[in-house]
């Protein structure tokens, strides 16, 4: 429990210490260098900087300059490109070829960044970004306050969704069509305040199954008799029976809707090997039923000083209803994105679950190979944190291809953006 606490804590300060000194500006040079440093003065005639360095002051003259050209998108689609002649908190001053312009934050989409050749080619600054390749509409398997764009479609292993309007949109897992699960995931962005720099986002949304098997599991514990005996071999008749019966017990996390159920037949337990030879336990495997869950999510996303993409952090909340089971069911969490570079996004989250079982602790694991034990000694409920985390990566090879890598079920993703 606690190195769960700390290893949290330590992530959040992985994170935050991607910020970088807002005052500090990166001089690209015709010959190569790169000058990193705080400005301390500008001669507006001849253009020459005064930067005070980490290793002392310079002066760079201004036409040993590449100059900086921003193309910025507009929420509407329009795209304006020139330099920033001043900029502020609400609006950027922009140069352009046909005059000079001024441009509420509030109204921009995102901004690109080039460096101006001697050929007057503009080439891109890769390393300088307000938003990264992805905006994540779910970190793992949550949602955030983001939904896809109008008109965007995506695939995955498990899923699809198509952005209907920039703040609706309809995802499904296309993976339960198998087992005759319809279902539908709609989300609606019921709130997107704020700027560039900062915006707070709410969405709401739910996910209605008509045949599902949720990923829930519960303890599930049961006691059965057994007649006690031995066998002879050398009697026609091999089993010898004692006269006498014992209780053995069974005790694990299933699946909720699933059930454990000894098999017909005799049940014989062997007191000379310990061993039970007759009567064995099954699970009944996957029960499928209606299923409905319903969230809530609040984003805050921010601006990483310098120009390298964004922080975001997600609040959100799940209400859950098994057809087949009597309980509600509730989910909390919280998930933060930091954009390492354009195209690779680290992500991690803190959920509490107290349905959730880790997967090396569940009877239908493929790698658990004590299910279905029987034991004299009643077995006593092995305690589970209803705390989770995980932790993993984004990596985007193209606009229209992305890969996934994290720690909780299931482990690695791909899925295909248009």
């Amino acid at each position: 429990m606690n190195w769960l606490k700390y290893m949290f804590l330590l992530l959040l300060c992985f994170a935050s210490g991607f910020a970088q000194n807002l005052n500090e500006r990166t001089i690209h040079l015709k010959s190569g260098e790169l000058i990193t440093g705080q400005i301390v003065s500008v001669d507006s005639l001849r253009g020459d900087i005064e930067m005070l360095t980490h290793y002392g002051s310079i002066t760079i003259k201004g036409e040993d300059i590449l100059k900086e050209i921003i193309t910025i998108i507009l929420n509407s689609g329009d795209k304006l490109r020139g330099e920033i002649v001043y900029e502020d908190g609400q609006k950027i001053h922009l140069q352009t070829q046909y005059g000079m312009l001024f441009i509420e934050k509030r109204d921009i989409g995102s901004i690109d960044f080039g460096l101006r050749m001697d050929n007057e080619s503009v080439s891109s600054l890769n390393e300088k970004y307000t938003m990264g390749s992805e905006q994540q509409v779910d970190v793992f398997y949550d949602p955030t306050g983001y939904t896809l764009g109008k008109g965007t479609l995506y695939v995955s292993g498990l899923s699809w969704g198509f952005g209907i309007t920039d703040k609706f949109q309809m995802t499904s897992k296309w993976s339960g069509y198998f087992t005759g699960d319809f279902n539908v995931r709609p989300k609606f962005q019921i709130l997107r305040i704020g700027n560039l720099e900062k915006q707070h986002l709410v969405a709401v949304g739910g996910h209605f199954h008509t045949r599902y098997a949720p990923d829930k599991y519960e303890w599930q514990q049961s006691k059965y008799p057994f007649e006690v005996g031995q066998y002879d071999w050398s009697r026609t008749e091999s089993w010898v029976s004692q006269g006498d019966s014992i209780d053995l017990y069974h005790g694990q996390f299933v699946r909720i809707g699933s059930d454990v159920k000894i098999g017909e037949g005799n049940r014989r337990y062997d007191s000379q090997s310990k061993f039970v030879t007759d009567g064995w336990l099954e699970e009944t495997g996957w029960h499928y039923a209606n299923y409905y869950e319903v969230f809530a999510v609040y984003t805050y996303t921010k601006a990483r000083e310098g120009n390298s993409g964004r922080i975001s952090h997600s609040f959100g909340a799940y209400l859950s209803k098994f057809e087949d089971y009597n309980k509600l069911m509730y989910r909390l969490y919280y998930a933060g994105a930091v954009d390492i570079k354009k195209n690779l996004i680290f992500n991690y989250e803190l959920f509490y679950d107290p349905w959730y079982i880790e997967w090396w602790k569940r009877s239908d694991f493929i790698f658990n190979g004590e299910d279905l034990e029987l034991s004299v000694a009643k077995p006593d409920k092995e305690y589970t944190s209803p705390l989770h985390f995980d932790i993993g990566f984004i990596y985007s090879f193209s606009d229209w291809l992305r890969v996934g890598l994290h720690f909780q079920p299931y482990i690695a993703g791909i899925y295909l953006k248009f």
